[in-house]
């Protein structure tokens, strides 16, 4: 498949929406691909604000309130997205934690796995087929550089977004020559209300070399979808580092991660 995916007049759904990346996708969708964003995330009174602002950019946006690490809640979101017609999907929704491994509780760890592993697959193996069935789209997993080596302190987030890298990657290879895409997109640290919720923007504040702007990588995320890219780590550092972390002895870059990440714990 070569053509490039057009969003104008598309419905794209969005998770994750509510904050951060997955907020600065939607508007851009709206604003400049002149697509209808439909928001899903679990924050409904957020959804319906960004609503409104999209509307301002002439979009017809939809909002579906849902926790994507419940079963029932991704049952809902696939059957109340797919009797409004969606033509193309970003699994944008994640669960992080920094800190000890040991310390994370036992509902800490199945939330990350609960959103970031089995709501990206089962919403991703539902929506491909009904993309295929309907002629054609694309559909765009969310990763993150932590997937490209061990992380000590975002132990499980780091294996959960492992995960997510691989699978993606083994899944578009499958659907080769088929009519729906699959992006991986992997970005670094980016100023969003998730790195401040979790502690590391005391380190890695806004600004930072290894920290983008939320808006540029979200303007990079939506360009990998369009092109129809299978990886894209937007950033030249990133990209080095990501490079650095492949081709590195793995016990070598484990000790570098945790000898950084020591110094931003909580004192």
């Amino acid at each position: 498949m070569t053509a490039k995916l057009s969003l104008q007049g598309k419905t794209v759904l969005v998770t994750g929406a509510s904050s951060g990346l997955g907020l600065e996708m939607a508007r851009q969708l709206a604003r400049d691909h002149h697509a209808n964003p439909l928001l899903v995330a679990r924050r409904k009174d957020r959804l319906e604000a960004l609503a409104e602002e999209l509307r301002g950019f002439g979009a017809t946006p939809g909002v579906i309130a849902a926790d994507l690490s419940k079963p029932a809640d991704l049952d809902r979101c696939f059957a109340e997205a797919t009797a409004i017609g969606v033509d193309a999907v970003i699994l944008n929704a994640g669960v992080t934690y920094f800190g000890h491994t040991l310390a994370q509780t036992t509902a800490d760890v199945a939330a990350i796995v609960a959103t970031n592993v089995n709501g990206v697959v089962l919403l991703s193996q539902r929506f491909v087929p009904y993309l295929l069935e309907r002629g054609g789209g694309a559909v765009m997993l969310v990763s993150s550089m932590a997937g490209f080596q061990p992380m000590p302190f975002q132990a499980v987030y780091g294996g959960s977004k492992a995960f997510v890298t691989s699978y993606g990657l083994a899944l578009s290879e499958e659907l080769r020559g088929k009519e729906v895409s699959v992006t991986v997109f992997c970005p670094g640290g980016i100023a969003t209300e998730m790195t401040d919720t979790s502690g590391l923007s005391a380190k890695y504040p806004k600004g930072h070399p290894m920290v983008m702007d939320v808006e540029p990588c979200a303007k990079r995320a939506l360009g990998a979808m369009i092109a129809r890219h299978r990886l894209s780590v937007p950033g030249g550092l990133n990209k080095v580092a990501a490079f650095f972390a492949q081709m590195s002895p793995t016990r070598l870059v484990t000790r570098l991660v945790a000898n950084d990440y020591r110094g931003a714990l909580p004192r």
